[in-house]
């Protein structure tokens, strides 16, 4: 299990032993987003355990496979195709209208990085007017920010990935990046390319918005067993509601960079 990663079953100390030829096996799609999740991670990543061990109650198998964020998109469309699931999204009203939502497994620190010798702050969407802004494509962030973008009130530039935004904000194209605190600072620590300029990316003290995390599954009766299921192994790791956020490693307090 991953170093920091705090989730136990109850007292009972029940477990769930099962085989390959008993188990339910669930496919679910998600991305390279470590530390959450990831090829190379260990488990797959943080997110990837929580959610393999909350099906593993149940005595279901969840096999990720991770893939672009556009692919994974694309492949959970087919209600009648090999995935069942998808992770990890926010809740939110585009998501909520397209997917059955698990209860929530983790959270997402969600804000801006910036280079230091950039003087930026902000208080209100508004003042992000003016900046260009990098985003990746296809992810949902807070709800008035992408209104305006939508709008064309706040001026973007889309990436494929995360560490393409701080690619780009590294030579000057863009003047922030919305990112998960956890993915920058992950990406910042291990990539070699960062390695003699990590030190002159920020991360503004100020939330855009703290995510919750959670599971798509279709809206079909098979979703719906698939996700009641999900939330029953939540309750059984002791991750669910508050107790959750006591188990996930990390909450708003988390050091910034």
């Amino acid at each position: 299990m991953a170093p920091g990663l705090s989730i136990t079953a109850r007292a009972t100390g029940e477990t769930h032993p099962q085989s390959p030829e008993t188990a339910d096996i669930i496919d679910l799609v998600s991305l390279e987003w470590p530390p959450y999740s990831g090829e190379e991670l260990a488990g797959k990543g943080l997110a990837s355990i929580v959610v393999k061990g909350a099906f593993a109650y149940g005595h279901r198998a969840a096999r990720v496979h991770i893939m672009p964020w556009r692919r994974a998109l694309q492949e959970i469309r087919d209600e009648s195709g090999m995935v069942q699931g998808i992770f990890p999204i926010y809740d939110d009203p585009a998501r909520r209208g397209r997917f059955l939502l698990s209860d929530p497994f983790a959270y997402s620190p969600l804000g801006f990085v910036y280079h230091r010798g950039h003087d930026f702050d902000w208080h209100t969407v508004d003042d992000l007017k003016g900046l260009v802004i990098g985003v990746v494509g296809d992810y949902a962030n807070e709800a008035q920010f992408d209104e305006m973008v939508a709008n064309g009130q706040i001026q973007t530039l889309q990436a494929n990935d995360d560490i393409t935004l701080l690619r780009l904000l590294d030579a000057g194209r863009i003047d922030v990046a919305v990112m998960d605190q956890l993915v920058a600072s992950h990406i910042l620590e291990t990539q070699p390319e960062f390695a003699q300029n990590r030190r002159w990316f920020r991360f503004h003290p100020r939330y855009l918005d703290y995510k919750s995390l959670h599971i798509g599954f279709h809206k079909t009766d098979r979703g719906e067993t698939l996700r009641n299921a999900f939330n029953s192994g939540l309750k059984w790791l002791n991750c669910h509601d508050n107790d959750c956020q006591n188990s996930w490693p990390y909450g708003p307090e988390y050091q910034r960079f």
